[in-house]
């Protein structure tokens, strides 16, 4: 075996010890969305290499288009506090979807993370390169106007490019006016020629489909978190009232009487949970100064379930909650856009909670709801909506002649 033969294998296994190192660092944050598909994407990197190795005919080329550098430089990315999702693919449209490097800040940034070396960049962006190639300059492009289709609280994620060998000046500067913030080291203007770097481009159009950062507060069990929750959507005028909701607000269960033992093993679970965490008080403060809406679907359910199941003070409840709600047609407001549009009815997305969820998101309101499960099947579609989650309280009145009742 050559000299050079024998700098090539070391390379090798330089490059498979670099990508076992990443994997076990990503052990630390396994559950953050989106992480297992970045370890796949690494493990495939390494038994590629692995095949190099075996076989013993390694050549620079092979070796300079691994894409281990770009996928360190994520996993760096995917280790800071705040990140809640990588690898997260959204749809632009039929044909079309976008690969987000890194999700952070709930949902509020997007990060896309460049490691090629900076005069290529430069090349791509001046047109020094093959025909169809996508400059950084086009992605930017691509990642704003996913941004501004998958809103976060009602406002585009920002879009953060961090370039971890560096970038130019003059490209830096062309990404700013466009819109995008630039991390990374500023460097010198050169004259510069497209190298064989790998390329990072995460525009694609046959990509599977996965579950994308949903836009949600989820309620908590401290009265801190609570408090956080709240304050984090104090910005929205407008709450959107699920059933589920307006059943937690009227129920007898959390109105004073959660101190039963139910037939149902289900109330008498949530009565336990009631008494521990008050849904009622969560939901008055949230609803304090605030244009309380639902669409016509929501409160047609709501008052047929009332009528049927409700006791008298629940139904009481009821009519003073209709004189503080605005009843709107189901498709008032502007069109549904593309994402929500075809979000597909199966599982736990039933057509009632689409037509709620996208009422809610048409007005710019945040829709207040127990029902978690739809959330997180559209999220599996790569659909997000501005939410409140509180726990589920059922009507109780009716029950509770059945029930045994605990002396406090």
């Amino acid at each position: 075996m050559s000299n050079s033969s024998e700098d090539l294998m070391c390379m090798v296994e330089e490059k498979i010890k670099f990508g076992d190192e990443l994997m076990v660092q990503l052990q630390s944050v396994k559950n953050i969305d989106g992480v297992m598909k970045l370890q796949r994407k690494i493990r495939q990197e390494i038994e590629f290499l692995k095949r190099l190795q075996k076989s013993k005919k390694v050549k620079i080329e092979q070796l300079s288009c691994s894409n281990l550098r770009h996928l360190g430089a994520m996993v760096d990315c995917a280790l800071r506090p705040g990140v809640v999702a990588v690898c997260k693919i959204f749809h632009i449209n039929d044909e079309s979807k976008l690969l987000i490097d890194v999700i952070s800040e709930e949902g509020k940034t997007w990060t896309k993370v460049i490691a090629r070396n900076p005069k290529s960049l430069t090349a791509l962006s001046t047109g020094k390169a093959s025909y169809g190639a996508r400059s950084i300059l086009d992605q930017a492009e691509d990642y704003l106007l996913c941004a501004s289709l998958y809103p976060c609280m009602y406002k585009p994620p920002k879009v953060v490019f961090e370039f971890t060998s560096g970038i130019e000046e003059n490209l830096a500067n062309k990404l700013k006016l466009a819109g995008v913030i630039v991390h990374g080291d500023i460097l010198p203007d050169s004259s510069a020629t497209a190298d064989d770097d790998e390329d990072d481009d995460s525009w694609s159009s046959d990509q599977s489909d996965d579950e994308s950062h949903f836009e949600q507060s989820r309620e908590n069990n401290s009265a801190e978190d609570i408090s956080q929750s709240i304050h984090d959507h104090a910005e929205i005028d407008t709450l959107n009232l699920d059933v589920t909701a307006m059943m937690a607000y009227v129920s007898n269960m959390t109105n004073g009487h959660c101190n039963y033992v139910f037939q149902q093993e289900v109330l008498t679970q949530q009565s336990a949970w009631e008494a521990e965490r008050p849904v009622k008080p969560v939901l008055e403060r949230l609803f304090e100064g605030k244009t309380l809406v639902c669409c016509k679907t929501a409160w047609d359910d709501f008052e047929k379930i009332v009528n049927t199941l409700g006791g008298d003070m629940e139904k009481k409840r009821t009519a003073e909650l209709r004189d503080m709600i605005k009843v709107f047609p189901d498709d008032y407001g502007e069109s549904d856009d593309y994402p929500r549009k075809n979000l597909k009815v199966r599982g736990h997305v039933r057509l009632r909670s689409k037509i709620i969820f996208n009422f809610g998101h048409r007005i710019k309101a945040l829709t207040v709801s127990a029902n978690e499960g739809f959330v997180r099947a559209a999220l599996q579609q790569g659909v997000t909506y501005a939410t409140f989650i509180h726990e589920s309280r059922a009507l109780t009145e009716g029950k509770e002649s059945s029930a045994v009742k605990i002396l406090l």
